[in-house]
């Protein structure tokens, strides 16, 4: 008898060309799985996609200059995975989650809904990887959005610790779990 998969969460961050999930290109991809309370780590993965010069002529400005400050443009021209290679890699990684560690995902992250999950979507959909998020993730997310805007109802500063970051997937990604960490032991210290 197999036993009840374990609920988890699949922290996600992209990098991209631009803000329009649609038309942008991801630079970079980042995921990390960890237990509900973010204390274990089941998993990782990170890539960097290599792009071209026709690419670049497509970036939008503000991500030229973010891209080009932390070294993410230099990365993907000099190496990298090619767009089928990541979605190959990250479609494995995700099933391998999900079957072989048999966790149910739930999609965690800043604006994980509304930007990360819908970018790695096309870029999956491109790669003939059709439906496979809805297949693979629980409908359920953690959005760190709603949790400061909670936080933030509450009288609290959510963004008094926080780092601008230098928008790198790792960065982005350990600033959010950290984050996570600390507003969940802050709620448990007050009920407690």
């Amino acid at each position: 008898m197999t036993p009840e998969p374990t609920d988890a969460l699949l922290w996600l961050d992209v990098e991209t060309t631009g803000l329009d999930t649609n038309t942008c290109s991801i630079l970079e991809i980042g995921v990390i799985c960890t237990s509900l309370d973010a204390t274990r780590e089941f998993g990782r993965y990170e890539t960097v996609i290599h792009i071209d010069s026709s690419q670049l002529l497509e970036i939008a400005l503000p991500a030229l200059r973010m891209h080009t400050a932390n070294g993410l443009l230099a990365d993907c021209e000099q190496a990298g995975s090619s767009e089928q290679e990541a979605a190959d890699d990250l479609a494995d990684f995700i099933d391998r989650l999900t079957t072989n560690r048999n966790l149910t995902l739930h999609p965690a992250g800043t604006n994980v809904q509304h930007f990360d999950l819908p970018a790695i979507d096309h870029l999956l959909e491109q790669h003939d990887y059709h439906g496979f998020l809805a297949n693979q993730l629980h409908y359920r997310a953690l959005d760190l959005t709603s949790l400061r805007l909670l936080w933030q109802s509450l009288g609290h500063n959510p963004y008094q610790h926080h780092q601008h970051g230098t928008h790198r997937v790792h960065d982005c990604l350990t600033r959010d779990i950290t984050e996570y960490r600390n507003i969940r032991q802050q709620i448990k210290d007050h009920t407690a």
